[in-house]
């Protein structure tokens, strides 16, 4: 059916169509935001209607996701969501869309799952992290429109050893510009693995703030993947958060410039918390120190971001993308 021979809109439809979506939980408090005094809505003071998160009943609901964007295909798949490229029937622009695969349908699971939204709702735009736009519920289902990237690092064919490391330490450079941006901001990331660096236009992005958390500990911590996490989180020592995100960017270059994974077990997996770590033929041994540097036993002795920034090797990097 052409745009002409489309019955014409009823205002009236559409009002009763966006009332039977669901309602968004209100938010009593974004943790990541400290020391501001805007106006929220905070237990106690919510309007009677939005007192309670309830799901919309009765007629088929408005879909939100289909009204506003075409699918164009699924993207990436991950323990609890996937994402899909989607064209905005609005600005005709192209974007990423985030879906949990389950129906969020208690307090704590929503609040679990909007970790990713409120931080980087309160980061804002930064060229080195993957751009938020905004995020609804829809049918008990979390959804997340964000910056459409390239890829992954971890998709990434890296091929000729001596580009391999020119790109690695450009790539290490931008991530650290990122990362300092965050903790300067008061967050960890908690998550950072060549899966969760995307590259867009030749740019490294850091993304997937869904286990990120408050440096000073006063959220929970929510350990992410095995192989990228340092020796004192495995231990259930927390007081190094900071430098914790720093042996992960580490480990994620590490496994780049060995070309296969890191182990998540055994032998080879507790060397490497040692400091341990194999040789990696091909790579100036000034490359291969500062990894085992980022990778340090005793996170004290790890550079920060900021340090990483100054360091010679980082310094010196021209985007050979």
């Amino acid at each position: 059916m052409s745009a002409a021979d489309r019955p014409p809109l009823n205002p009236r439809a559409r009002l009763v169509s966006l009332r039977s979506r669901a309602l968004s939980p209100p938010c009593v408090k974004n943790p990541f935001k400290v020391g501001e005094h805007e106006e929220c809505l905070i237990e106690g003071k919510v309007h009677p209607k939005q007192a309670q998160y309830r799901p919309a009943v009765g007629a088929k609901c408005a879909s939100r996701y289909r009204e506003e964007f075409h699918e164009i295909e699924e993207i990436g798949r991950g323990n609890f969501s996937t994402v899909f490229k989607v064209l905005k029937r609005l600005d005709g622009c192209l974007y990423a869309v985030k879906r949990s695969h389950n129906q969020l349908l208690q307090d704590s699971e929503r609040r679990q799952a909007l970790t990713e939204v409120q931080a980087l709702a309160v980061l804002g735009l930064h060229e080195h992290i993957v751009r938020y736009h905004t995020a609804w519920f829809e049918n008990d289902h979390l959804y997340i429109q964000m910056e459409l990237c390239d890829g992954t690092l971890g998709s990434k064919k890296l091929n000729l050893m001596g580009t391999r490391e020119k790109f690695l330490q450009e790539a290490l450079r931008q991530v650290s510009d990122g990362l300092a941006f965050i903790h300067s901001r008061g967050i960890a990331h908690l998550d950072i693995k060549p899966a969760n660096i995307y590259f867009s236009g030749g740019v490294c992005k850091l993304g997937d703030f869904g286990r990120a958390t408050r440096l000073d500990g006063s959220i929970s911590v929510e350990e992410g993947d095995a192989r990228y996490m340092p020796l004192e989180l495995i231990n259930d020592d927390y007081g190094h958060l900071a430098k914790a995100d720093v042996f992960a960017l580490g480990a994620s270059i590490f496994e780049l410039a060995r070309g296969s994974p890191l182990p998540s077990s055994g032998s080879q997996f507790q060397a490497i918390r040692k400091g341990r770590l194999p040789l990696l033929p091909g790579f100036s041994l000034p490359f291969q120190n500062l990894l085992k540097a980022l990778m340090h036993p005793n996170p004290v002795m790890r550079p920060s971001p900021q340090d990483l920034l100054k360091h010679t090797l980082i310094r010196t990097t021209r985007n050979t993308n």
